[in-house]
């Protein structure tokens, strides 16, 4: 009996949210793991929706949903600007001594979780290649 062999988008999917949880593993030495669960699962979701929006986007062929779905894609930016945990930062209790790098942590998993979560529905769900023939160019 042989096994099906996971495909590059199942790969992409394990290798980001391996990465997405070594990045939450980094707030147990500051302490404030639950508050970058929340964070960084948020972040990671709010990813994953644009990944999946830009796939749907790959998959319609009407130019008003084209549009629509480009302008939700490019609103699921604005958490980034504008974050939602805005006292997140005093939560972190470094260590004697710890260099000042370590209170942007929340700043760095923001974007960096965002960006891990793109690529597996965007890989998963979008359209790669061209668009299939119809039959009337098949017969010309």
């Amino acid at each position: 009996m042989t096994y099906p062999t996971p495909g590059p988008p199942n790969r992409l999917g394990l290798f980001c949210l391996l990465f997405a949880c070594i990045g939450i593993a980094l707030a147990i030495p500051l302490h404030c793991f639950g508050l970058a669960v929340q964070v960084g699962g948020f972040y990671f979701l709010l990813g994953a929706a644009q990944g999946a929006m830009l796939a749907f986007v790959t998959r319609t062929r009407k130019p008003w949903l084209i549009y629509l779905g480009l302008g939700l894609a490019a609103a699921l930016f604005w958490p980034l600007f504008e974050p939602f945990w805005l006292n997140a930062v005093f939560a972190i209790r470094a260590w004697h001594g710890a260099p000042d790098i370590v209170y942007n942590y929340f700043d760095i998993l923001r974007i960096a979780l965002f960006l891990l979560g793109i690529p597996y529905p965007y890989a998963r769900w979008g359209q790669h290649g061209p668009d299939p023939l119809s039959e009337s160019d098949i017969k010309e």
